[in-house]
């Protein structure tokens, strides 16, 4: 195992023994769910989604959401980036103001 999985594992596992601990109950288990910010899915996403008792076409769903909010983040940057102007047309347009 890599580190980086090693750090996940103990990350999971101290989060299900603090909700314990919260609800008062007498365990926990954690159920990561990934996706990608393009859509790409593990493929232990079907298990987790059985685990769970959702539909097994729940990941489609996911997926969409995902793709969306990725979208909307793009959208975002780029009206951010047409919007700012350049400086030297700011220049231009103070100083033809100034006259």
């Amino acid at each position: 195992m890599s580190e980086h999985t090693i750090i996940i594992i103990i990350i999971i596992i101290v989060m299900a023994n603090e909700i314990s601990a919260m609800w008062k109950q007498k365990a926990a288990q954690m159920i990561p769910i990934a996706i990608a910010s393009t859509g790409v899915i593990p493929k232990s996403l079907s298990q987790s989604l059985r685990t769970l008792n959702l539909h097994s076409n729940t990941y489609i769903q996911l997926q969409i959401s995902v793709i969306l909010g990725t979208c909307s983040i793009v959208r975002n940057f780029i009206n951010y980036k047409l919007q700012v102007r350049p400086p030297s047309l700011i220049l231009l347009i103070t100083a033809s103001q100034d006259r």
